[in-house]
């Protein structure tokens, strides 16, 4: 082969060879790169102060301290949660926008309305679920039950002349309770308000018979006495109330839990998504910050990616069977 041929071979192998291993390293490189080296936002869909914004804030806190950068949370309010989670299933897949994501936003308003602004398993990566807020059937003491098996067997011998209360027509408060009465094949008058703080003092004031709603909103009226708690919607009994039995005892397979986890938009890099997820992880594992969590109502509920994802599903299909048994919409 002439010297000048074989010379332009070589040249040409090293410049393939060339572009091959510089994209390669660059990738590398990437891939070690510092993260996160800003801040980081989570966007939240309620209001600062409410069980969302304050559990996500001590996780938060956790995380910040963890990564030695600053994580800060915006509260973005607005058409029962949408708005915010659709800037979070349209944010930057870099890993610096994350959404606290919730039932109510995902798995539950995906099967009520024939359309949303974003599809909740397919526009996000789980990173961690972390915590679920267990609702708790409560009547008012006046109406003399004191278990499941009264309650049921006292309206069924009077139906439609009972009342339930509701946080609004299409909530979870709402959707759990005639879960129930399908279940129990009874007929209660659904009394819709909008919200806790409207629900509970007609409750309390006997001008509904009964409630769904979560522990941390219910538990000190029935701490005081002041309602009756006749069982939690959790799977199992929850540590603190040994005495109230879950629902599920009763009626197998009934699980009414409010739940909360952070996400970043599908598409972000994997490796992102597991230093988000393992810091995470790392952060709702400090005994401190469980403990702060139960302090509020929250019960600790760990689930990485792929065991979220898996929960999210299961969640939607539950929810999907539930509100076409009963014809619910909302539009």
């Amino acid at each position: 082969m002439p010297a000048g041929r074989a010379a332009a071979l070589v040249f040409l192998f090293a410049a393939l060879c060339a572009a091959v291993v510089v994209p390669l390293a660059a990738a590398a490189a990437l891939a070690q790169a510092p993260y996160p080296d800003r801040t980081v936002r989570i966007i939240v869909p309620h209001p600062a102060g409410g069980s969302t914004d304050v559990v996500t804030r001590i996780v938060a806190e956790r995380m910040q301290a963890i990564w030695g950068k600053p994580v800060v949370l915006e509260n973005v309010v607005g058409a029962a949660g949408m708005t915010a989670t659709t800037q979070g299933a349209k944010a930057a897949a870099d890993g610096y926008t994350m959404t606290a994501i919730v039932g109510t936003t995902t798995t539950l308003l995906a099967n009520l309305k024939s359309r949303i602004p974003y599809d909740p398993m397919k526009d996000f990566a789980p990173l961690v679920l972390f915590g679920t807020f267990p609702n708790v059937l409560v009547v008012r003491r006046e109406l003399g039950v004191k278990s499941m098996q009264e309650l049921i067997a006292l309206l069924r011998a009077s139906p439609g002349k009972h009342t339930y209360a509701s946080t609004g027509y299409g909530s979870s408060t709402h959707i759990a309770a005639e879960w129930f009465k399908l279940e129990t094949g009874t007929d209660i008058l659904h009394v819709p308000f909008t919200g806790s703080a409207a629900a509970l003092p007609a409750l309390l004031g006997g001008h509904v018979d009964m409630m769904f709603d979560v522990v941390a909103t219910i538990w000190p009226q029935v701490r005081d006495g002041n309602l009756v708690a006749l069982g939690v919607g959790s799977p199992q009994r929850l540590a603190f109330a040994p005495d109230v039995p879950a629902i599920a005892e009763t009626l197998p397979g009934f699980d009414v839990s409010s739940w909360i986890g952070l996400a970043l938009p599908a598409g972000t890099p994997s490796d992102i998504v597991k230093r988000s997820s393992d810091v995470i992880l790392e952060a709702v594992q400090d005994p401190v910050v469980i403990e702060r969590m139960k302090a509020i109502g929250a019960v600790a509920d760990v689930k990485g990616p792929r065991e979220f994802r898996a929960f999210m599903q299961a969640d939607y299909d539950k929810w999907r069977r539930v509100i076409q048994a009963n014809g619910i919409h909302v539009e």
